[in-house]
């Protein structure tokens, strides 16, 4: 494991804001940021198969539209 070196500063700040700081764990805004990434993509992606389902059921209706006709 690699020693990390942190200066005088950071030995007075509290464990959780020194990972913060050092990376090693994501901050609050990041995890924040990537729930609603995450809920825009299933947003997205809900929309579109919503999308094709309905385009599918209305092919499906002329398609028996036209049958009926003939």
């Amino acid at each position: 494991m690699k020693e990390i070196i942190i200066t005088s500063r950071q030995r007075m700040l509290s464990p959780d804001i020194l990972a913060y700081e050092l990376g090693q764990i994501p901050t609050p805004e990041k995890i924040e940021n990537t729930k609603i990434t995450n809920y825009v993509l299933i947003g997205v992606l809900a929309t579109i198969t919503i999308g094709m389902i309905s385009y599918t059921m209305y092919q499906i209706h002329q398609e028996n539209k036209r049958k009926k006709l003939n």
